[in-house]
């Protein structure tokens, strides 16, 4: 029993959006990787685990609504439970992720001490209806899922606010069994395979280092209530809490009002710090990415020019300046502290969460 990664197994039901049908799905197919023999023990080894743990549906949970965009300009596609005029989504399988643990024994030890773990990738499988909502376009309908989820293209899938990324193993799956596959329904599976396995938020969280304070005038000029204004402060340190389970990189753009020498940003929390061996004037942003996969060093000028400028980075700076799990202090730096006045910080992050349910 269970809808493993390597396709839909025998006994494995589920109820169908149409009234009163509940059956088997016996749809037997195998993915690439299945056809390796590790993966295929790997795969069976999970299928048994999940078992025993009395998992529905292989480890599926039924789920409301996603979102799937496509990363390549083809637009989105939304599932809903329960959507007879469009695509009906039934359960969905995060997977479980692995951790692969480095390890290491000297001489006479007792087990093994683990020098290093990696986060393996994360299969994903989705299975749904196609409906006929009565309006006979659901030959149209198929075709157009056919021709949107592909093996060579990237998708993001939304869920609560979440979202992860993923590549189709193969492509869209219908069932053969006429009472599944018809003028009417027609049930498919979406597998695919999720490079980074962390769920992140929809969008990033931004923190500015500038914080506005209030402050009564001291005459009310008559009003019952005291006159309140609003002001715009310097803050030279911020904390940031970073509320998912991982260290997670982060993106610090710097507007310049004035002339700045060697400006950093550290990590108060770690010691870590990011910073720049360069003269930044008026009108100037600088980027400070220490995103994984995506680290850089940009400077766009007063005229709109975009530069990279790595090459000006202070060789004591980190790229692995980032956000552990919890609570960080980041304060603002330079070779003259009176020119921290002169920068606009803002840091941006997202959270990375294992799951979601």
């Amino acid at each position: 029993m269970g809808c493993s990664r390597a396709g839909y197994s025998q006994g494995c039901s589920e109820s169908s959006p149409r009234a009163g049908t509940g059956s088997t799905f016996n749809f037997a197919f195998n993915s690439p990787k299945a056809l390796d023999p590790v993966e295929a023990a790997r795969e069976a080894k999970k299928a048994s685990q999940q078992i025993a743990l009395g998992y529905v549906y292989g480890g599926s949970r039924m789920i409301d609504e996603i979102k799937i965009t496509s990363l390549s300009g083809r637009g989105s596609l939304f599932l809903k439970k329960g959507e007879y005029w469009s695509y009906w989504l039934g359960p969905v399988d995060w997977g479980q992720v692995q951790g692969q643990h480095n390890t290491y024994a000297y001489f006479d030890q007792v087990g093994e001490s683990i020098v290093s773990t990696t986060i393996r990738t994360r299969p994903l499988s989705i299975t749904g209806w196609v409906i006929d909502g009565g309006t006979g376009d659901l030959q149209s309908r198929c075709d157009f899922l056919n021709a949107f989820i592909s093996p060579v293209e990237d998708y993001t899938l939304d869920y609560k606010g979440k979202k992860i990324n993923f590549r189709p193993d193969i492509s869209v799956a219908y069932s053969p069994e006429y009472i599944k596959n018809n003028e009417k329904v027609r049930r498919f599976l979406i597998q695919a395979t999720c490079p980074y396995p962390l769920f992140t938020d929809l969008d990033d969280t931004a923190v500015p280092f500038d914080q506005k304070k209030l402050f009564r005038f001291p005459n009310n000029f008559g009003q019952v209530s005291p006159v309140v204004f609003a002001s715009i402060g310097k803050a030279y340190s911020v904390t940031v809490d970073n509320r998912g389970g991982f260290t997670a990189g982060m993106i610090v753009r710097i507007r310049f009002s004035g002339e700045v020498q060697n400006p950093r940003v550290k990590n108060l929390t770690t010691g870590k710090f990011i910073g720049m061996k360069r003269t930044f004037q008026r009108g100037e942003q600088l980027e400070l990415s220490t995103v994984p996969g995506s680290k850089h060093m940009k400077l766009w000028g007063a005229d709109g020019a975009e530069q990279n400028v790595i090459k000006y980075r202070d060789y004591r700076s980190s790229f692995d300046t980032q956000l552990i799990p919890g609570t960080n202090r980041l304060a603002l730096d330079c070779d003259d502290l009176d020119q921290r006045a002169n920068m606009d910080v803002t840091v941006y992050y997202t959270p990375l969460y294992l799951e979601v349910e």
